[in-house]
């Protein structure tokens, strides 16, 4: 051990070895019998140390600084850059009020008992399981980095477990009356906004970060770039626009250039933001669609989304390439959960399907066990270039008015002026 004070300092300094790792530590006082004492306890704590026995010292600090303290911490140093500042928010407010009613100031105030209690309370006074389980995920990724960190040896709510949630009922798609419908009873605005959502398939976190730098309007090559940096997949993508959506772009720049009252969203396309639910639930009543329907499914700002993707299976686009313009990693997600299937073109595609030659009702009449004689008996002659007489018949011609009577998109009469061009056959729309 070695005693000493550098060039210019008045205070003591030690240096001593311990099993060849050497320590250079700060004493902090101008007393050389205070210094002398404190080197002898410091040696003694980091022998202790590198045996295992007592306790490091960034797991003490941590032991004595305060929650809300350790929690900047994490939210600055713990959190990725990337991290939304919605995630941001709920992760510090949530975690601060954890502190608060489970009575936690310091690390060794967390325990797994204090937080079932609080939980069993809020249930009781309505928060939902899942809620509640957010609440647990925030306060552990908080716990699970200060263990990391080795500022705590374990973390104490490692052992709680979620809460079961009820799977939630898929949402609905629109249909496209009731589209027709919601443009109509929407501002101009605000028509264009639902326009372009259920058109492009865009989310609305994308939708609002939008720039005019990204849409490249050029008639039938209009073509969306859209940032890396402001998709939920990291990927971008460039994506041909739909004719409608065209029309609602161009409509929201003269509403843009024709503003009253001066831009502050400059370059964004939706420049005044978007709608919020309480206001989409207006528009909704004001068109007269109830927000669940009688299977209990809801419509939501992002069932435009759901709306896109169903138009395209609907329209008869190869499930890859569905797959492609809804930026899914993976067919299932398109296919399964962004596409309603009680909107579907069934009646079109039953009316499509093939049929035999000769029915299997003339077959059993004529007590054959093949289709190979007609109701009337007489045997038909089978043609030496086919090798049999059960053969494709032609496709059946129908009237696109009585289709719609079935299951499907098509309406019963044409909408407006604006074409739809999302299903099998055409339909029209009034425009935003």
């Amino acid at each position: 051990m070695r005693l000493f004070q550098q060039n210019g300092c008045k205070t003591w300094r030690v240096r001593f070895s311990i099993c060849g790792r050497q320590f250079d530590e700060p004493l902090r006082t101008r007393n050389k019998e205070v210094a002398r004492e404190k080197a002898r306890r410091l040696i003694l704590e980091r022998e202790r140390e590198m045996e295992g026995i007592g306790s490091p010292k960034l797991l003490r600090d941590a032991a004595k600084t305060p929650l809300p303290e350790l929690l900047e911490n994490w939210l600055a140093e713990g959190l990725a850059i990337s991290t939304n500042l919605k995630h941001r928010k709920n992760s510090k407010n949530r975690t601060l009020r954890l502190f608060g009613e489970c009575e936690w100031k310091f690390l060794r105030d967390v325990n797994a008992r204090s937080f079932e209690a609080w939980r069993k309370t809020q249930e009781r006074a309505g928060l939902s399981p899942k809620t509640l389980n957010e609440y647990l995920g925030h306060v552990r990724c908080f716990l699970n980095w200060l263990e990391s960190r080795e500022m705590t040896l374990t973390n104490p709510l490692k052992v709680v477990k979620q809460l079961s949630v009820v799977q939630e009922m898929q949402p609905r798609a629109f249909s496209l009356d009731e589209l027709k419908r919601l443009l109509e009873a929407s501002s101009p605005y605000r028509a264009c906004t639902y326009t372009v959502a259920a058109f492009t398939g865009l989310r609305k976190s994308e939708l609002r970060d939008l720039e005019w730098s990204s849409v490249h309007l050029d008639g039938e090559k209009s073509v969306l770039r859209l940032s890396p940096k402001k998709t939920k997949n990291r990927k971008g993508g460039t994506l041909p626009i739909h004719p409608d959506a065209i029309s609602g772009f161009e409509a929201l720049r003269d509403q843009a250039a024709q503003a009253r009252t001066p831009i502050k969203r400059k370059g964004l396309v939706f420049y005044r933001g978007i709608v919020k639910m309480p206001r989409f639930l207006e528009d909704l009543e004001t068109a007269g669609i109830q927000e669940y329907d009688s299977q209990g499914r809801r419509l939501d700002f992002h069932a435009l989304r759901k709306t896109w993707g169903t138009f395209l299976v609907s329209g008869g686009a190869p499930p890859r390439v569905a797959m492609e313009l809804m930026r899914h990693n993976s067919l299932q997600m398109t296919m399964r959960n962004y596409t309603d299937s009680t909107l579907l073109p069934l009646s079109a595609a039953v009316l499509n399907a093939p049929s035999v030659k000769s029915s299997l009702k003339s077959s059993l009449l004529g007590g054959k066990t093949c289709p190979k004689v007609g109701i009337s008996g007489e045997k038909r002659p089978s043609s030496p270039v086919s090798g049999g007489s059960v053969t494709r018949s032609k496709r059946v011609s129908y009237n696109s008015k009585k289709v719609a009577e079935g299951v499907g998109f098509e309406p019963t009469e044409p909408c407006g002026s604006a074409v739809f061009k999302t299903a099998a056959i055409d339909h029209s729309a009034t425009p935003p």
